[in-house]
């Protein structure tokens, strides 16, 4: 550092232009990305990616589980027979049931999407946030070393914000990734397993209804028949079943809401702040006398 301020300016802003050529140089080759940046941030993106992949993965599952719900309550609904004197509809009762699950299933798009999303970020970043947001990089230099001084303000600030663009895509984005999917994987899996185990036991019986019941007496109909003698024991059995379901689709909605949505965006939030106040930090104060004090 003190040979850098033996130097005069000319000099400074010579030694200044060389380092961008050669960062430009390495940057436009593709030597910074394919040799550098790339193989030593792989881990971090491979991690990233496996964390991804597995939650779309159950992100489409649990859409699958909902909408069979939804298809198996819609066949039972419309099915009626007698038990004794009385005509009954057991798969009214369902029908809170099947208004949970198809609000499952939207939130399962909106997680895929989320999912979806942060997988082409991550994709982006190690193939074009180097090029992109480095292109800024040099650019903004540039104006604060050869423009007047009247740039230099707001090239500081570009050149802060490529900066913080760079960062936040190619290294926040996927971190945040495996972050949220080890805290997930720490909070919210057990509970995950356990919810979406007991949902597809007592949804075994749904998953053969997969045309409309032609007789009474077969299908989901005779399993929901065999529960009780009686109209009363019917609808009591069915309203359980209803109630256990519905409060296993919400564990499982607030499960998916914080790992896909919550968590993620909490994450953004917090990186996009820190670059924010990287980027909008007052710039320092040059004084007169240091700014007239002649090179040595």
């Amino acid at each position: 550092m003190r040979f850098w301020y033996t130097l005069s300016t000319g000099k400074k802003r010579l030694l200044l232009l060389l380092g961008i050529v050669a960062l430009g140089s390495l940057l436009y080759s593709g030597v910074a990305q394919q040799r550098l940046i790339n193989p030593l941030l792989a881990p971090l993106d491979q991690r990233a990616q496996h964390v991804l992949k597995q939650s779309l993965m159950l992100s489409s599952a649990s859409f699958a589980t909902a909408r069979l719900i939804d298809r198996g309550i819609a066949f039972v609904s419309e099915a009626q027979f007698s038990v004794g004197v009385a005509s009954i509809k057991p798969g009214q009762v369902l029908k809170p049931l099947q208004d949970m699950a198809v609000r499952y299933s939207d939130i399962m798009v909106l997680a895929m999407t989320s999912v979806g999303l942060q997988l082409f970020l991550v994709e982006f970043g190690k193939l074009a946030a180097l090029p992109l947001f480095g292109s800024g990089v040099i650019v903004a230099a540039l104006g604060w070393l050869l423009g007047p001084a009247s740039w230099r303000p707001a090239c500081t600030y570009l050149l802060r914000m490529f900066m913080v663009l760079l960062i936040l895509v190619r290294i926040g984005i996927p971190l945040g990734a495996v972050a949220v999917g080890a805290l997930s994987e720490w909070v919210l899996e057990p509970q995950r397993q356990a919810t979406e185990m007991a949902l597809s036991k007592e949804t075994a019986e749904l998953q053969s209804v997969d045309q409309p019941l032609a007789t009474p007496d077969s299908g989901a109909l005779a399993w929901l028949k065999q529960l009780a003698s009686n109209a009363n024991e019917l609808f009591a059995a069915v309203k359980t079943f209803s109630d256990n379901m519905v409060e296993k689709l919400i564990q499982l909605i607030v499960i998916y809401s914080l790992k896909t949505l919550i968590f993620p965006l909490l994450s953004l939030y917090v990186l996009w702040h820190l670059g924010r106040w990287f980027v909008l930090r007052p710039l320092p104060v040059i004084s007169t006398a240091d700014a007239v004090k002649p090179a040595i």
